[in-house]
């Protein structure tokens, strides 16, 4: 499955704003969401049958944040 990680912008700074962002993305398809708010880095793996890069930046964008694709990986993992 492909592997989207990203950058996160936006006013973020709890964990119910994580869980909104992941609810979004499971919505649009991912299959994993795991973020670090320290460093504002994560990783979302899908799988590409489902969905694509487009939807889950879209489903992300649509609550008001900005998702920076970083580097698409398309390794199983």
């Amino acid at each position: 499955m492909p592997v989207m990680y990203v950058s996160l912008k936006g006013l973020m700074h709890c964990t119910s704003c994580m869980t909104t962002i992941e609810n979004a993305l499971y919505s649009a398809g991912a299959t994993h969401f795991d973020y670090d708010l320290g460093n504002k880095m994560g990783k979302i793996v899908f799988d590409d049958k489902n969905t694509n890069e487009i939807k889950l930046v879209d489903a992300v964008k649509h609550l008001g944040y900005d998702l920076d694709v970083l580097e698409m990986d398309e390794e199983t993992e």
